[in-house]
This record gives C-alpha cells, structure tokens and sequence, in this order.
C-alpha cells in the first residue's frame, strides 16, 4: 500500500473513532511513524485528505448504484432508486455525526455527492430524455437541480434529524424531470 493510501487509511480511522474536528496531522504522523512534512508531500492539509477519502467513498458508491440501477426497467426507477439511496445514506451519516460536525463536512460531502453521482444522474435524465420518459432539457442543468434539492434538503434533516420528507422529495423530483 502506498505512503498517501496509509495516511488516508488513518486519518479515516480516526475521523471515524474521534470525528473530522479532533482529528489532527500530529496524531496521524504520530501513528504511521513519519513527519508532519511527509504528510504534506501527499496531501495539503487535513481537507485535502478528507476530500480524498470522501472522493474514494462515493466513486465505490457511484459504481455499485450504477449496477444496482443499471437492473431496474426505466429510467424514471433508476432515478427514484438514486435519489431514494442518496437520501437514506446522507441521513445515516448525519445519524452518525453531530450537526456542527456535519456542517464541518458539508461542503466536502456536498462536492463529492455531486462528483459521485452528478455523472449518473445527468446519463440516466439524459437517456429518460431520448427514451420520452422525461421532458426536453439540458440534463446539466437537471443534474444540478436535483443536486441542489437533495443537498438543501439534506440541511434540513441536518437541523432536525426528524424531519421526514425524503418521499415527498423524490416524488417531487420525478414530477420536476416530467
């Protein structure tokens, strides 16, 4: 295993034991036995790291849901499966997360929701599009849309995990992409 793979291996393992906050690059060096400064060949700092794992996470994600989706008869499923999946993965995650700390990696998440997926979801409104399952439009801005949605969304039940609206949401992106 490579010197970047070992470091993301730990900062991973200790984000998930102390949370991205109290995680630092001295316990990280201090684990693996190498200087700060060799962490940094690798990686500039902490979110570098951090995009990097959440990167690796969601292209393994985006590989099993294309599968997954890729079994279902049209389009309009597959998007309902995506969105359905994105939704109940983000709520365990904020299950396993305070809000403050959730907010810490909004952003990051919120970037690689949108590396992970936006790709799936723009082929599956572009091929809705050319089957007649879905109105006429640019499946970019239908992408991104919905990516807006979901992450707005997701800031909700990251205020008030009770807030449960995930079918009213899904339901609403079907009618949205027609």
């Amino acid at each position: 295993m490579s010197q970047k793979e070992q470091i993301a291996e730990a900062f991973e393992r200790h984000v998930a034991r102390f949370g991205y906050s109290k995680t630092t690059l001295d316990e990280i060096a201090k684990e693996l036995h190498i200087s700060k400064k060799t962490i940094y060949v690798h990686f500039d700092g902490k979110r570098e790291i951090y995009e990097y794992i959440v990167g690796r996470q969601a292209n393994q994600e985006r590989l099993r849901m294309k599968a997954q989706v890729s079994q279902l008869p049209t389009n309009r499923e597959r998007v309902e499966a995506l969105v359905s999946f994105v939704i109940a993965s983000a709520r365990a995650h904020i299950a396993e997360t305070t809000e403050a700390e959730w907010l810490q990696e909004y952003e990051i998440a919120a970037d690689a929701f949108k590396k992970a997926h936006g790709d799936l979801i723009r082929e599956l409104i572009a091929d809705g599009i050319a089957a007649g399952e879905f109105a006429e439009g640019d499946p970019v801005l239908v992408e991104k849309m919905i990516a807006a949605m979901v992450v707005e969304y997701l800031v909700m039940v990251n205020s008030d995990p009770a807030y449960d609206r995930d079918r009213e949401l899904v339901e609403r992106i079907l009618r949205f992409v027609g």
